[in-house]
């Protein structure tokens, strides 16, 4: 059974690394000067592990899914509306700009096959686990060099 970290705030403009408990994954958001730090979720069930952001407002050909190796990125900028050059603004408190995020992952994943789905706002990352090899009984061929 495993354990769920605490949730802990990360401040706009901080650059972090974190860890998990278990070392599954290792997560580095950048987020500038005036950048966006989108909200994520990661779990783990027995096909693979999920990653869900929060990307309300941002539609699908402004965000960028990219696989390296064992790293996922999610990059991706939130633009802010023209509302016309005679505006005041009485209050601003919605944020706009750039964001990157970057999940290193661990342990045997199929990193081939990641699938990525946008619906009400929230970017779901599906990474699916490879095919259990272990405790499985193989026959290993012989070669015969006659």
């Amino acid at each position: 059974m495993s354990r769920t970290p605490k949730k802990r705030n990360v401040e706009e403009g901080e650059a972090t690394l974190l860890v998990t408990s278990r070392s599954r994954v290792t997560i580095q958001d950048l987020a500038g000067e005036h950048g966006i730090l989108p909200p994520a979720d990661i779990h783990e069930t027995e096909d693979g592990i999920t990653i869900r952001l929060e990307l309300p407002g941002i539609p699908v050909r402004s965000i960028g899914v990219f696989v390296q190796g064992m790293a996922i990125e999610v990059t991706g900028e939130k633009v802010q509306e023209s509302c016309g050059a005679l505006v005041s603004f009485l209050c601003l408190e919605r944020t706009f700009g750039r964001f990157y995020r970057a999940f290193e992952m661990n342990g045997c994943l199929n990193m081939a096959h990641v699938s990525a789905t946008l619906k009400g706002g929230v970017l779901s990352l599906c990474i699916p686990k490879c095919e259990e090899r272990r405790g499985r009984r193989r026959r290993i061929p012989i070669e015969d060099e006659r």
